[in-house]
């Protein structure tokens, strides 16, 4: 039996191993041992202290031939010495089994958690938010793209325009004269009856009377205001009566759990489609066509087609969006909840379709719209405000009037406060999860442009959008010189470049919104003067108080105060002095100071003092010594830039580098280098140097903060000026001979894989001319003195039948049909040759005759071939 080895012992906060089942040995360990005293090192060792290594255990050998080997086999326990102390064999109680309870949670952050400040999200989390977000974005502007397209068919507007009725027909009409697109209709003279009356004529003849007619024909009626206005009216009442909602639109949900995605997304695949589940399906712009021509569907397309009937109208509309994507945050607003589902229905409550009441103008004007009564579900009737509306552009004035059909009570907004109540806000609009981010209008030409300024309350930002929209990312300017300079990048900006229109195509409309709709407004702040209060004084750029200073901050001295600030009130008013923010020097301590190549000059005092902030480990460690032996706090000086002067090193002497106390020199700035020596900043010089033997000094130029401890940047070395040309001639030939011996090595190594490549393919082509590689029956002869494979073949036929034994040898396949298998004998004689063998049996290289005598036996077993000699038993 294999011996058994010690496993490495598992730490406590690791779980109990399995216990393994009892091996052979221990189940043979007889009774009286188990009895023995348990002073024994042996007697109480666990189980799990041992582990069997042999795993593959031959399972060939059960019966008989397991019975054999075990005969031989030496008592593991008796071979190690029990009068030896061993500290493997500490007896220890075997812990007992508990109840192990796992909770599997397939979602990758627990909301609630996070909600409530237990934990917080990691930075790959906050990373693959803002990747949703952003592609969501994205997907949700070529949807409302493919829907503007589809709302210019042309089959789509004679679909809308033939639903008109006549009442509507002629207001359009009126509204294309009054805007002087289409010249008005001759009325026919009316004869003049009987003489004309003298003398002096009517009043109602001097002014606008039924005789009266306009002076330049096709030119813009503008006595009522813009004639687009009623008309947009008018249209707006017949698509209320006549629009029925009878789907969910889209909406913000927020992240679902996976388990209920994957649910959701199967069901989808699986089941017949469910537009309360799974929402509106419209595939191509038949269905598009077939949901105008029932006049039903959800409230966005009933935006998108109330668009498609205004440009059928030879209006110029733009279909708005307003998106709705998943956020980047970790508010409640992006966590999903079941009842927001719910609510996109509300129970069962069922409205008629024209019971939203119109304006008494409205109702007037269209007398012949006809109304349907059919009840529907009161679909999104949770949702306040509108995802999707209609921009319609004036072509007497060129503004953008917003137009809801659906939604809001005021459907025209003409006034920048009408526009304002497009904004999502108020606790209706949280319930809902309606947000206002990023607002996009598609125009009839396939281009698009951001209007979110349109719709913030006085147009100002970022307002509501901020924590829903991507705000735009400063990032530094690489470079000492531009400190503190920083580029714009707008990811949203850069996203809507291929919606933008070219500048050539722009047209009046772009120009006058762009003026003055578009124009962000800049927030009102009041003017507070400095020293009004204590956080005008601490963001002043002029003034500042004392305490306020920083760290590494302190007054010039002799600096006058300016004024006096009175903080707190009665008994706690306190007066503090107002100094000016051009008598605060910048302080640094000596060794920073001595960083950027300055020193103190000798007999300066520090303007300030300040506990030392100890970054590295040994400097933290002597702070500790020094605060254990004075029981404060140590402190350092800082001193300004005037308390300091250049550090001018002496000359060197014969060629001679001084060194500190660590063997190099420090170069912080040019300025360090001594007089009559040269700074070489190449690397590997110092090898170079000790060739030529040339006295060096390595140029410590900088210090790497890390793990606590300061590393300090060497680059190249110090020599002397004379002998600056020969080290640089030196490294030159010497990184020559480098880059050679280099070129040299990758070819030596390229040589060597090419040599083993060729290697391999001559091995391969001898072992194909030695032994073959594609005659069936040689690769059966060979494996069948092959004594791994003829081993491995006899143990597979062992358990066969006798009909599909090889009977010749143990190389035939039994079902191989070309050969038989007395037609190889195998190196012995076949029944029936010879009379003497007609009792000889054939078993698998193994041959015993009947009635035989052992020097018989002895010369049958040297006809055997020599690789049958391994499987002889000795």
């Amino acid at each position: 039996m294999p011996p058994f080895v010690p496993r490495k012992r598992l730490s406590s906060e690791e779980p109990p191993p399995a216990k393994r089942p009892a091996t052979d040995a221990l189940l043979a360990i007889p009774e009286s041992d188990a009895d023995a005293d348990s002073t024994s090192s042996l007697s109480e060792a666990p189980s799990d202290e041992f582990v069997d290594v042999n795993t593959g255990a031959d399972t060939e050998g059960e019966g008989e031939g397991s019975n054999e080997g075990s005969d031989d086999e030496i008592d593991w326990e008796d071979a190690i010495d029990t009068t030896t102390k061993t500290t493997t064999a500490v007896a220890t109680p075997a812990a007992e089994p508990q109840d192990l309870e796992l909770t599997l949670d397939r979602d990758e952050v627990h909301v609630s958690d996070l909600l409530e400040g237990k934990k917080g999200p990691s930075k790959i989390e906050r990373q693959i938010r803002t990747l949703t977000h952003c592609m969501h974005v994205q997907c949700l502007l070529f949807h409302n793209a493919l829907r503007n397209a589809w709302a210019s068919d042309a089959k789509l507007h004679e679909i809308l325009r033939q639903k008109l009725p006549t009442g509507i027909r002629n207001e359009v009409h009126k509204w294309r004269v009054a805007s002087g697109l289409e010249m008005p209709e001759e009325k026919p003279e009316e004869k003049q009856k009987g003489k004309k009356q003298k003398g002096r004529k009517k009043k109602s003849d001097r002014d606008w009377g039924d005789g009266s007619s306009r002076l330049e024909p096709g030119q813009p009626d503008l006595s009522r205001g813009d004639p687009i206005i009623h008309l947009l009216k008018v249209l707006t009442a017949y698509w209320r009566r006549q629009f029925q909602i009878t789907a969910p639109g889209l909406r913000k949900q927020g992240y679902r759990p996976m388990a209920a995605v994957e649910a959701q997304i199967a069901s989808l695949h699986k089941q017949d489609h469910d537009p309360e589940v799974h929402g509106e399906r419209i595939r191509d712009r038949d269905e598009f066509r077939a949901v105008a021509e029932a006049m039903q569907g959800s409230r966005d397309v009933g935006a998108q087609l109330f668009t498609a009937l205004l440009r059928a109208l030879g209006i110029e509309a733009r279909l708005v969006g307003s998106l709705q994507p998943l956020g980047f945050g970790w508010t409640k607003a992006e966590t999903y909840a079941e009842k927001t589902q719910a609510a996109s229905v509300n129970r069962e409550d069922t409205i008629e379709a024209g019971d939203i009441s119109a304006d008494s103008e409205e109702s007037s004007d269209s007398d012949e719209v006809p109304t349907k009564t059919t009840k529907t579900k009161g679909y999104d009737r949770d949702l306040p405000f509108p995802v999707y509306w209609t921009e319609v552009a004036s072509p007497i004035t060129h503004e953008i009037i917003p137009v809801d059909p659906l939604v809001l009570a005021n459907a025209v907004a003409t006034t920048p406060e009408l526009q304002a109540a497009f904004e999502p806000r108020g606790a209706r609009a949280e319930r809902a999860k309606q947000v206002i981010c990023y607002v996009v209008a598609h125009a009839a030409d396939g281009t698009a442009k951001d209007v979110t300024t349109r719709y913030l309350r006085r147009r100002t930002w970022p307002g509501k959008t901020k924590g829903y929209r991507l705000p735009v990312e400063k990032i530094a300017v690489p470079g000492r010189r531009r400190k503190g300079q920083f580029d714009e990048y707008d990811w949203f900006r850069v996203t809507m470049r291929g919606y933008l229109r070219p500048e050539a195509k722009r047209t009046a409309v772009d120009e006058t919104e762009d003026a003055k709709d578009l124009l962000p407004n800049q927030p009102d702040k009041k003017a507070a003067r400095d020293g009004d209060t204590l956080q005008s004084l601490r963001t002043s750029a002029e003034y500042v108080l004392e305490r306020f200073l920083r760290r590494e901050e302190a007054l010039r001295p002799g600096a006058e105060h300016v004024r006096l600030f009175t903080s707190g009130k009665g008994v706690k008013a306190k007066e503090e002095k107002v100094f000016r923010r051009a008598d605060v020097l910048k302080c640094l301590s000596a060794e920073s100071w001595h960083k950027e190549g300055r020193q103190v000059k000798v007999g300066e005092a520090p303007l300030k003092r300040v506990p030392i902030r100890a970054v590295t480990l040994l400097r933290k460690r002597e702070v500790d010594e020094l605060t254990r032996e004075t029981g404060e706090k140590p402190l350092q000086g800082l001193y300004a830039r005037h308390q300091t002067e250049y550090i001018i090193p002496p000359p060197i002497r014969d060629g001679i580098i001084p060194k500190n106390e660590y063997g190099n020199i420090d170069c912080f700035v040019p300025s360090m280098v001594p007089r009559g020596a040269s700074h070489v900043p190449w690397p590997g010089t110092v090898r170079v140097c000790k060739k030529l033997g040339i006295d060096y000094a390595e140029a410590v130029t900088g210090f790497e903060f890390g793990s606590k401890m300061a590393v300090p940047v060497i680059r190249g070395v110090v020599v002397a000026a004379e002998n600056e040309s020969l080290l640089k001639d030196a490294w030159r030939v010497d990184d020559a001979e480098k880059r050679k011996r280099e070129q040299l090595k990758a070819e030596k190594r390229i040589l060597q894989t090419w040599r083993k490549f060729l290697f391999g393919l001559r091995i391969a082509e001898r072992v194909r001319e030695e032994y073959g590689g594609d005659d069936r029956l040689d690769d059966t002869l060979r494996d069948a003195h092959n004594p791994f494979t003829k081993s491995e073949a006899s143990a597979s036929r062992d358990g066969a039948d006798s009909h599909h034994h090889d009977h010749g040898g143990g190389f035939l396949l039994a079902d191989d049909d070309d050969h038989h298998p007395h037609d190889f004998g195998g190196g012995f004689l076949l029944p029936g040759e010879d009379g003497d063998a007609d009792g000889l049996i054939v078993d698998h290289g193994k041959s015993k005759s009947e009635g035989s005598s052992a020097e018989e036996e002895e010369e049958e077993d040297d006809d055997y071939d020599e690789y049958e000699q391994p499987r002889r038993k000795r």
